[in-house]
């Protein structure tokens, strides 16, 4: 164990000695209300930009479940002023990068690229975003695709312990507890995407953030230039109040998947919120948590080639779960095994040494980010309180492990969370029988009452 931590001290020095550089925080706003974040950093001339427009799952209406996604996902499959492929060849010849992806709070369109191509990068991310055509064709490609892999008979146990675990954590009532499913995916049309699009996608209700070595005057000239002339009839913010999920007893529920082979399980729990004072202790208690879950579950146990636990936040959900796959005559076992490590955990089952190694190891990666998008996503001011996280060596010199056994203590309750099992009934059948109280989910169960 000691060798483990002069290894670790060494290669912390070693990052030490150039110092983790924070950016810098530049922001305006255009006239026609996007607001811009400017993030100095580097000495290398790239650039990582993303828009990040303010819909996500939470925004999305019954019926309209995947619109997000399927909308991110086609801004970037051709507009007016590009086919995809004129898009994809310009990207290439300078060795760009365009992607897009949408979560419960947010959709993102970002690129990577070299400074001295910002121009281009601009002109194409602006023809994606503000002239999509949504094309027919390609959106017919896409839903079918997204029917057969949403299908619950063809979903892997994982996406399906995830989908039910939605359910259970939010309800149908509530957008993060919806999900697909084909008879709602056939009735999106290019016209009702278009409508989807101008509603969400709109200067204020948008917003850009740049990081990288720029000069800020001539981005933003490049800004204003692609984005200065955004008009949208909808032109207010996205609101949305939801209920946060609720966890206060063991609540286990089974979907059944013919034919699988194994047993994936979910573990909710409730957790804390980004910005909270507790998150950084819960940071590193949660990386000593996935060591000791590795440890007595992955190597005494040998249940599974690997668990890990997230901690995963929006703006109504923070939660931490823990993922597995096992063999299905272990599901039982695992689950048992999980509880007791669980307990022992809660008791400060974990050393002064598993805390010093864990926080050398949690001040080495944040040393060793150097990548524009990397800095972009750790200090994002939309999505963190930037003059807190400019300081998080400050904080994280700060930590004891008294911190640590609090945060413990509060959130890691035995007994206190909602867990979802899938695989095959027939092999599971005589371990379910023996879980008091388990709620067994159907796929009807993930689609509205008629």
């Amino acid at each position: 164990m000691k060798n483990i931590i002069n290894i670790l001290i060494f290669i912390l020095v070693s990052f030490s000695v150039k110092a983790q550089e924070i950016p810098n925080l530049e922001t305006f706003t255009l006239k026609n209300g996007l607001k811009v974040y400017f993030l100095k950093y580097g000495k290398i001339k790239a650039m990582h930009v993303k828009l990040i427009v303010n819909s996500g799952k939470k925004n999305e209406p019954p019926g309209q479940q995947g619109y997000n996604s399927i909308t991110a996902n086609l801004v970037l499959q051709g507009n007016k002023k590009y086919t995809e492929e004129q898009q994809n060849d310009l990207a290439f010849t300078i060795g760009a990068d365009l992607k897009s992806e949408s979560d419960k709070d947010r959709t993102y369109i970002s690129g990577n690229f070299l400074s001295k191509d910002a121009s281009l990068v601009f002109d194409l991310m602006s023809a994606a975003v503000l002239q999509p055509l949504f094309d027919k064709d390609k959106l017919a490609q896409f839903i079918s695709y997204m029917s057969d892999y949403n299908k619950p008979s063809k979903m892997n146990i994982t996406q399906m312990a995830q989908v039910y675990s939605n359910l259970s954590l939010y309800g149908l009532d509530n957008p993060l507890g919806r999900t697909i499913y084909k008879e709602q995916l056939n009735l999106i049309s290019s016209e009702k995407l278009k409508e989807f699009h101008a509603f969400n996608y709109t200067p204020k209700n948008t917003k850009v953030l740049v990081c990288g070595n720029f000069e800020s005057v001539e981005v933003k000239a490049l800004i204003e230039k692609y984005f200065g002339a955004w008009e949208s009839t909808y032109g207010e913010v996205n609101g949305v109040s939801l209920d946060m999920p609720i966890i206060k007893k063991c609540d286990i529920y089974f979907a059944n998947r013919l034919a699988a082979t194994q047993c994936a399980l979910q573990w909710n729990f409730i957790a804390p919120t980004q910005k909270s004072k507790e998150a950084m202790a819960f940071e590193i208690a949660n990386m000593i948590f996935n060591t000791v879950l590795f440890k007595e579950i992955r190597e005494k146990g040998g249940k599974t080639y690997g668990i890990s636990s997230t901690h995963q936040t929006s703006q109504f959900s923070n939660l931490m779960a823990v993922f597995c796959s096992v063999r299905s005559n272990e599901a039982l076992n695992t689950i048992n095994l999980f509880d007791k490590t669980l307990e022992n955990f809660s008791k400060a089952g974990f050393t002064q040494e598993d805390f010093d190694i864990e926080l050398i190891r949690f001040k080495t990666n944040l040393l060793r980010m150097e990548y524009p998008e990397e800095i972009a996503n750790y200090f994002d001011p939309i999505e963190y309180d930037f003059n807190t996280r400019k300081k998080i060596l400050d904080e994280v010199n700060k930590l004891k492990l008294v911190d640590i056994q609090k945060v413990v203590k509060k959130y890691y309750t035995p007994g206190v969370y909602k867990l979802v099992l899938a695989g095959d009934e027939s092999i599971l059948e005589t371990q379910l029988s023996g879980i008091k109280g388990l709620k067994r989910y159907s796929p009807n169960d993930l689609k509205p009452a008629n």
